[in-house]
């Protein structure tokens, strides 16, 4: 079985330097070329002869993401596979890629405890086709499933307090606005607040970490 034959595109040049040596170094895969942007590699006889590409989502702020990138790649050759990495959550990723394009298609965060063999696996799967992209969009879902389901275990009167302490209002100001008493209302942030942050440490910030929590859900549910 001959060597996957791979595009590696990462303008970081530490990285690239080190990562594409691994990649060389793994009797498994051929690197066609290395490049730090989009710029360099869109040699058409080039892309054809390859048959997946390792792609960082962020690449030069002025020219493609990697996204863009992997779309125009596929323009050039329908066979190859995309795979985008990145220190940012690539979930929300798999979105932007047409759903009529996204077979061959995987994506997975950057992190140092990876090695060689795990690159080599997912490159290899891509270039088959069978990306990763349906396993990383049910993992989307059950994540907002999850954080879903923490927004309805809030009872409806603390869901209108903790609506209220989003913009800014204090304890005594909600009591008011909602014919409360001062104390029930602090009991009820308190409870609110074990249910948005279980794993809280007395030390925290509970109610600035709350409100962020609860601004987010607030966009999911």
């Amino acid at each position: 079985m001959r060597p996957t034959r791979i595009l590696y595109i990462e303008n970081d040049p530490a990285l690239r330097s080190i990562l594409g040596g691994m990649l060389a170094s793994s009797e498994d895969l051929e690197v066609l070329g290395s490049f730090a942007g989009a710029e360099e590699v869109f040699d058409r006889t080039l892309v054809r002869k390859a048959d997946v590409a390792l792609v960082d989502f962020a690449l030069d702020q002025n020219g493609l993401n990697g996204i863009e990138l992997g779309i125009a790649l596929r323009n050039i050759n329908e066979y190859i596979g995309i795979v985008i990495y990145s220190q940012f959550s690539v979930r929300p990723m798999v979105n932007r890629v047409p759903k009529a394009m996204r077979a061959g298609w995987s994506f997975f965060n950057k992190s140092a405890s990876m090695n060689i063999e795990d690159y080599a696996r997912i490159l290899r799967s891509t270039s088959a086709g069978k990306g990763n992209w349906e396993e990383v969009l049910e993992e989307d879902s059950k994540s907002q499933e999850g954080e879903a389901s923490v927004f309805f275990a809030l009872t409806p009167r603390q869901r209108s307090i903790m609506s209220l302490s989003v913009q800014s209002k204090s304890a005594q100001d909600i009591a008011e606005h909602l014919g409360l008493s001062y104390s029930y209302v602090r009991k009820e942030l308190s409870r609110a607040y074990a249910v948005l942050l279980p794993e809280a440490k007395e030390s925290d910030d509970l109610k600035t970490a709350a409100v962020l929590k609860y601004m987010e859900l607030m966009r999911i549910s």
